[in-house]
């Protein structure tokens, strides 16, 4: 199954959770082919460099908590001028995650205490968590939809958004119904 993984994600790093005891620390740095694919998948140019630090640390109860900062250089798509452009990210990376009973477990108790608030831990998939999955995703969040250039604008300038009061737009519904 490991080997399916890493075909369909740009960067894969799977380590067993039996291997993980107190806490690890893992660098993680995609080489240039990672970094390519990484890019390909995320919309990017490219991706010219990327380092993810972290910090796994698991519980007694089976639990696996990850935090760290990843760091990042890529060339969005600028879509104003459709040009590629630098930019630097940092973000911090903080996730949970826990086998399906543990989950079920504290699934039941938030339900019972009511705790509206209460993210299950992620699922650990076949005793094992993919880091590089992990940081992809971190990556991927951290991205803007819409990435502007730094000085980029439409000719002409940016559109004025449309500004309707809303006693015109009752008014326009009014009229349409053919009341006046």
């Amino acid at each position: 199954m490991a080997a399916r993984k890493s075909l369909d994600l740009p960067f894969s790093h799977p380590v067993p959770v039996a291997t993980l005891h107190g806490e690890t620390h893992l660098v993680l740095r995609p080489d240039e082919t990672a970094r390519a694919r990484i890019a390909a998948m995320l919309g990017l140019h490219a991706v010219d460099a990327f380092e993810a630090v972290l910090a796994i640390t698991q519980a007694n109860n089976g639990r696996v908590d990850i935090e760290g900062t990843l760091k990042a250089r890529v060339q969005p798509v600028c879509v104003v001028s459709l040009d590629p452009f630098p930019q630097e990210i940092e973000a911090p990376v903080a996730i949970q995650f826990a086998p399906e009973g543990l989950i079920e477990r504290m699934t039941k108790r938030a339900a019972e205490e009511e705790n509206e608030d209460f993210e299950p831990p992620d699922l650990i998939v076949d005793g094992q968590i993919d880091f590089g999955a992990v940081v992809v995703e971190f990556l991927a969040l951290e991205l803007d939809p819409y990435p502007r250039k730094p000085g980029a604008a439409f000719a002409g300038g940016d559109p004025e958004p449309a500004r309707q009061s809303p006693f015109e737009a009752l008014l326009a519904l009014k009229l349409k119904d053919g009341e006046e």
